[in-house]
């Protein structure tokens, strides 16, 4: 009995020393974590970010300096981050002991649109990115002959105007690096949209069926007479199944 009692004195007792380890542990470690400043912020760090500046992300993260690292909610951040216009996705990380790392993307401003006595910046899949008084700096394509709507930064053209066509447009076009060299587009007229290019070459592009197939075909045109040093005034892809194009020597 006695040797009995003897073991489940000491194996009480190894038990109440391991939970006084693990308490005496966790209380140290809540003082270093929570009661030190080894944990607070000394370092945040933005990359990603070429139109917002530092301070307007950092400011939006919620993430402050100071502030201890395990207590900054990075959900929050986040989604208050993605609230900016400009800002497509976001990544807030702690890097421990005492740096935050905010990695951002940026979207892209793409094109302009008349709007009253300002102009709307989009982007390419149409948000509303700024409102400004004037697009002389931007250098964008200008969008003009849409239906008039309420512009209001973070909204989306293409979701309230519904047309889907446009939206095509404008992304083909992006992605063929081909609407950066134009100067304006014109949709007022669906079945002939019409731009101009930067070099004063003006197209009639007829309907937005087959977009990516008729602006990869005007991007070899324009290859084509680029290689014979031919600058063309007017192409028509309106008049017939092949283009025809205006030359200066015509």
């Amino acid at each position: 009995m006695a040797n009995r009692y003897s073991l489940k004195s000491k194996s009480r007792k190894k038990f109440l020393y391991r939970v006084f380890l693990l308490v005496m542990i966790f209380v140290l470690s809540y003082l270093v974590v929570f009661k030190t400043d080894y944990f607070n912020i000394k370092y945040i760090e933005v990359i990603g970010n070429k139109k917002l500046s530092y301070d307007s992300i950092v400011n939006a993260s919620l993430c402050n300096i100071g502030e201890n690292i395990f207590r900054i909610n990075i959900k929050n951040g986040q989604e208050s981050i993605k609230r900016l216009s400009y800002i497509k996705n976001c990544q807030i990380k702690r890097k421990f002991p005492n740096k935050i790392l905010i990695e951002v993307e940026e979207r892209k401003e793409m094109a302009v649109l008349p709007y009253s006595d300002k102009v709307a910046i989009i982007d390419r899949e149409g948000y509303i990115l700024a409102i400004k008084k004037s697009s002389k700096e931007l250098k964008l394509p200008k969008i003009i002959g849409l239906e008039q709507i309420e512009m209001k930064v973070g909204s989306n053209i293409f979701s309230m105007i519904k047309r889907n066509d446009v939206y095509q447009f404008i992304n083909i076009g992006d992605q063929l690096d081909l609407l950066n060299k134009m100067e304006f587009i014109d949709f007022t007229d669906e079945k002939n949209i019409v731009f101009q290019t930067k070099d004063n070459t003006n197209v009639a592009f007829g309907s937005l069926d087959n977009v990516k197939y008729k602006l990869s075909f005007l991007i070899k045109i324009f290859e084509d007479l680029n290689e014979k040093g031919i600058k063309a005034k007017q192409i028509f892809f309106n008049k017939g199944e092949n283009p025809i194009i205006v030359t200066d020597n015509r």
